[in-house]
């Protein structure tokens, strides 16, 4: 069994279903950060290739945190049927893993927090409400807000959706949010939403292959496929 490296716990802390063709380390000069995303449903993973079993996920999964610093986990269980797996998650407890676990309401994120993810990551494609996610920035300030897109459109409920995508990032940004992320599975997050970020706040933007990461705007960080960056063993 892997050593586990315990963190102090992160509740109360004040410090879609598809694979995208497409080091939260800084990269070398010019280059962006990357982000690997890895997709679970159940006790599997899915690549380009198929199913992926429970054991080579895990390793992949210790791989990439390796090389990258940390890994994005998308939860399809959670995203789709509002039964997230964590098992996943408790296994790399103490680790840097982000996970979206399809969070709908406030004690979701919670959730995947006591589960052992160092964030949870609050996407707006489940999210029922702005308040949801204000409820849970101050329970814990490890919450990522995620904006959702679909061909290049934001994917949220109504009231949130009827909110212009920079303005959402500014009032995230007031909140002392550092970091958001942007999803568009065919990879059209509109360019002028990571142009002009709110000063302070990080954003990472995908999917994308690995090789259009040096696309977007400077300063912004690429979300890639985990297995496109960590290449499987078999």
């Amino acid at each position: 069994m892997r050593p586990v490296r315990h963190k102090p716990s992160r509740v109360g802390s004040r410090t879609t279903s598809v694979i995208s063709p497409a080091r939260l380390c800084p990269g070398a000069m010019g280059e962006p950060a990357l982000l690997p995303r890895l997709v679970i449903r159940g006790n599997t993973s899915l690549s380009w290739d198929g199913t992926v079993p429970r054991e080579e996920t895990v390793d992949g999964l210790d791989r990439a945190l390796e090389a990258f610093g940390r890994v994005l986990v998308w939860d399809l269980d959670g995203i789709e049927r509002n039964r997230p797996n964590l098992g996943l998650v408790r296994h790399f407890e103490g680790e840097p893993v982000w996970v979206d676990a399809g969070v709908r309401h406030a004690e979701g994120a919670v959730d995947v927090l006591v589960a052992g993810a160092e964030r949870a990551v609050v996407g707006t494609k489940t999210l029922r409400s702005l308040s949801e996610l204000d409820e849970a920035r101050e329970l814990s300030e490890n919450v990522v807000p995620l904006l959702d897109f679909v061909d290049g459109e934001v994917w949220a409920a109504d009231e949130i959706r009827a909110i212009p995508p920079a303005d959402l990032l500014a009032r995230w940004r007031g909140m002392d949010i550092d970091t958001a992320l942007l999803v568009d599975e065919a990879g059209r997050v509109p360019r002028g939403v990571l142009e002009s970020p709110p000063p302070g706040l990080t954003l990472f933007a995908g999917l994308l292959p690995q090789s259009e990461a040096g696309s977007l705007p400077d300063g912004t960080g690429a979300i890639v496929d985990l297995w496109e960056v960590v290449p499987r063993k078999t």
